[in-house]
């Protein structure tokens, strides 16, 4: 019985996971433990490097997405990977080869705008975001109903504007009643688009999407409020709102470095805030520099908090506890996470202890960095008998550094930690991948600035690191061994690699994804250009995977003259067969293939 087409393509991906939110699960962990490709032994420069790029119109804010096996409208089975621009736009590609997307559409366009240029609505010469100001958070995918929510800031009647969209994963069409403008009042005050960005990622909390406000660079006080809302992911109607500080000065935004908000089992979503001006503080109305747990089947209804002993510290020294944001450690009811003071918090979801000013309802409180949390933590859920649970940070001018977990505690010390030092703002961006707690498996992947100032005067080239994750001492690889087939391009700000299916996506500010994987592996067919001809002729293969030294047969027949022209491109002359359809066959010189059935047509008897 012969399979079909699209289930052939359908089938490498069967084991895979997609990534439907910022960090990987509702824990934000950080961590694909379902990565059989990648491991601690071939990650290296002799097997591992850059495959190919994707070009899209503007500079990336947001982590791509991943859904694998995804039928798309008229062009069959894929493993889809989708980026969102800065210029408004959101692109599907085939995640495994190089080309065009397979859709594109723009969310300014759909509305009748064009993106914000945000120098226009910010301090002159501040450099926080650059150029325009679109979609600047990551999206999450509802896998049920094939649907992304994103929010996307545009330029309406010089106004920016923020909406909620929809979108179908299938065909980039836009779901009924997307584009619903972000609006909402709360305790007195009135949302204000003009004073806000929306850096925090999206998360879905049963039928409700769940994001965060921050401020717009333009800073100050009375300038604006920080938000939480939610919206009916059917109706897109908003369910819900909660502003962090209501009275006074006002303030605390979240932001979180884009990170997204924790959602536990029961669907409670955990937030960080950051600082106030003035009475930041006070239990009823103002929540400056707090975490969060919030309720979006009720209104997100304020169901417990945490605030610092020294909160009012941190508001008059503009230190965030927001600058990062929280991790759910598995298989425990643990919050994890800290902000710019360097301190690690390790909270009980249960019974969060609102404010002491002695912080001795926490279950830990230690400092684990010289400086700010930004792309950190992650974590990696290892058994006992595979060498216990490991969380990993990498802060502003620190080294990376692992720290065990003994089920309630961190150790004191870290039991790793990188070479690198004075390492320059924002850190390490962090991503976790490893087949569940396999020894080996483990890869601790790292994007850092290249140099020069990310913060103040970006853009920066960056740089990405892959690391052991059994001990980060031991770095496997960085894309600065071979820069000029390696390198990305700039930093994308605050944007941690995608690591899922044997391949890394790289977002960067060079308006490109940049895709790692292993030079030769499992390579794909998607097609063979002309795929109608005789023998003698010369054909085009297309796909992804392929190597130096790949061999090429049609029907069985070994073909002739095959030309390595990139991995996703082979050339080769036809032999001679029957006429009629044949399976094409492409195998890479470490024995691993790919066959594109019927893929070719023979004219007539040779």
């Amino acid at each position: 019985m012969a399979i079909p087409l699209a289930l052939l393509f359908a089938l490498p991906s069967s084991a895979q996971v997609p990534v439907l939110q910022r960090g990987y699960d509702p824990g934000v962990t950080g961590a694909n433990l379902s990565e059989t490709v990648l491991n601690a032994a071939n990650v290296n420069s002799s097997n591992f490097g850059m495959l190919f790029k994707l070009p899209v119109d503007d500079v990336i804010y947001a982590q791509p997405l991943y859904v694998p096996g995804l039928t798309i409208a008229n062009q069959g089975v894929h493993n889809v990977l989708y980026v969102a621009t800065m210029s408004d736009s959101l692109y599907a590609f085939d995640a495994d080869i190089a080309g065009a997307p397979l859709w594109t559409v723009n969310l300014a366009t759909s509305v009748g705008a064009t993106p914000v240029p945000i120098a226009n609505f910010t301090f002159s010469g501040n450099r926080n975001i650059t150029g325009n100001l679109g979609i600047l958070s990551t999206p999450v995918i509802d896998r049920s109903t094939n649907t992304m929510y994103l929010i996307a800031c545009t330029l309406e009647s010089n106004t920016m504007v923020y909406r909620l969209h929809a979108i179908d994963i299938t065909s980039g069409a836009l779901r009924p009643g997307s584009g619903v403008k972000i609006i909402a009042t709360y305790g007195g005050s009135t949302f204000d688009g003009r004073y806000q960005t929306q850096r925090v990622s999206l998360v879905l909390s049963g039928n409700q999407v769940v994001f965060g406000f921050g401020a717009v660079e333009l800073e100050y006080s009375g300038g604006y409020v920080g938000w939480m809302m939610a919206y009916d992911k059917t109706t897109l109607a908003q369910s819900g709102v909660f502003a962090t500080v209501t009275t006074g000065n006002r303030g605390g935004g979240v932001w979180q470095s884009g990170r997204p908000p924790v959602v536990d089992s029961a669907g409670f979503v955990y937030a960080f805030v950051g600082n106030a001006y003035g009475s930041g503080y006070d239990g009823v109305n103002n929540f400056s520099e707090s975490v969060l747990k919030l309720d979006p089947s009720n209104g997100l209804r304020l169901v417990d908090w945490f605030t610092p002993g020294n909160w009012s510290s941190l508001d008059n020294q503009d230190l965030d506890l927001t600058s990062s944001g929280p991790l759910l450690i598995p298989g425990t009811g643990l919050l994890a996470g800290g902000g710019k003071t360097g301190d690690l918090y390790v909270l009980d979801t249960s019974n969060l202890g609102k404010y002491n000013a002695t912080d001795s309802q926490v279950v830990q409180k230690q400092n684990i960095s010289a400086s700010e949390f930004r792309g950190g933590p992650v974590y990696w859920q290892r058994s006992a008998a595979n060498g216990g649970p490991l969380l990993y940070n990498w802060g502003v001018n620190d080294r990376l550094k692992a720290y065990p977990f003994n089920g309630r505690t961190f150790a004191a010390n870290p039991s790793a930690q990188g070479s690198a030092t004075n390492q320059i703002f924002p850190g390490g961006l962090l991503t976790l991948s490893a087949n569940g707690d396999t020894p080996g498996s483990g890869v601790l992947w790292a994007t850092t600035a290249a140099g020069g100032d990310a913060e103040n005067n970006p853009p920066v080239g960056g740089v990405l690191h892959a690391y052991d994750a059994g001990n980060v001492a031991n770095e496997l690889w960085n894309t600065t061994l071979n820069a000029a087939s390696d390198g990305f391009g700039n930093l994308a700000k605050f944007v941690p690699p995608l690591v899922v299916n044997g391949k890394v996506y790289q977002a960067s500010w060079s308006s490109q994804v940049a895709v790692y994987g292993l030079k030769s592996t499992f390579p794909s067919l998607k097609n063979v250009a002309p795929g109608t001809g005789s023998a003698g002729t010369t054909v085009t293969l297309q796909g992804g995977g392929f190597a130096p030294g790949a061999s090429v047969a049609f029907g069985g027949v070994a073909a002739t003259n095959v030309v390595f022209s990139s991995s996703t491109r082979l050339t080769a002359t036809v032999p001679a067969h029957a006429a009629g359809a044949v399976d094409v066959v492409v195998t890479n010189a470490d024995g691993h293939s790919a066959t594109l059935q019927s893929g070719f047509t023979y004219k007539k008897l040779h």
